[in-house]
């Protein structure tokens, strides 16, 4: 199921909505070019392609809660959503998308504790950032223990928040090993 553009845009102007647009898929794009450097640091080939939208960043009227990208490793194909949060101690998720994952068997590749990086990624607090993949099965998990709320951050959506003491719980966390190697 398609969400409309007013159901996205939330409480945001039209102009503020395109800003946006454009500043989170350059998020996105740094953190998928920073997870292929860990890949490659830990010797560990794989293959990234669009997948859902081009990830261009240009607004689109159509949309869809796809998972953005395809990923290939050791010959098997698997769908990533990006998601990222500015601080260490928590993650929001809203509850429609974890549930669109699900139905896709996509995994989220999550980035955590990176700092304010929306409008300047380059700026990514590298000592502290953490990665982690969540699988289908864990983000099923998270939904089933997690009492769902209003975000007002997130336009009203409806979300769950994961805190840092229940990380473990859902997936493994991983020190930015490649942190050396900053991307421009």
């Amino acid at each position: 199921m398609n969400k409309s553009i007013n159901y996205r845009k939330d409480h945001r102007t039209t102009e503020q909505f395109e800003k946006d647009i454009r500043c989170r898929t350059n998020k996105e794009r740094f953190l998928i070019e920073l997870f292929i450097k860990e890949c490659e640091y830990h010797s560990r080939l794989i293959r990234i392609e669009n997948n859902g939208v081009d990830n261009s960043g240009q607004f689109m009227q159509k949309s869809n809660c796809n998972a953005d990208y395809s990923y290939t490793h050791d010959g098997k194909v698997n769908l990533l959503e990006v998601k990222c949060s500015p601080v260490s101690h928590k993650c929001t998720f809203k509850v429609y998308n974890l549930q669109q994952y699900i139905k896709q068997e996509a995994s989220i590749l999550l980035f955590y504790g990176v700092g304010k990086i929306d409008k300047d990624p380059s700026k990514i607090d590298y000592k502290n950032t953490r990665w982690a993949i969540i699988v289908p099965e864990k983000i099923q998990q998270m939904l089933d223990e997690h009492e769902p709320y209003k975000e007002y951050l997130f336009g009203n959506k409806i979300c769950i928040k994961i805190v840092q003491a229940e990380y473990d719980r859902y997936f493994q966390s991983c020190k930015l090993e490649s942190a050396h190697v900053h991307i421009n």
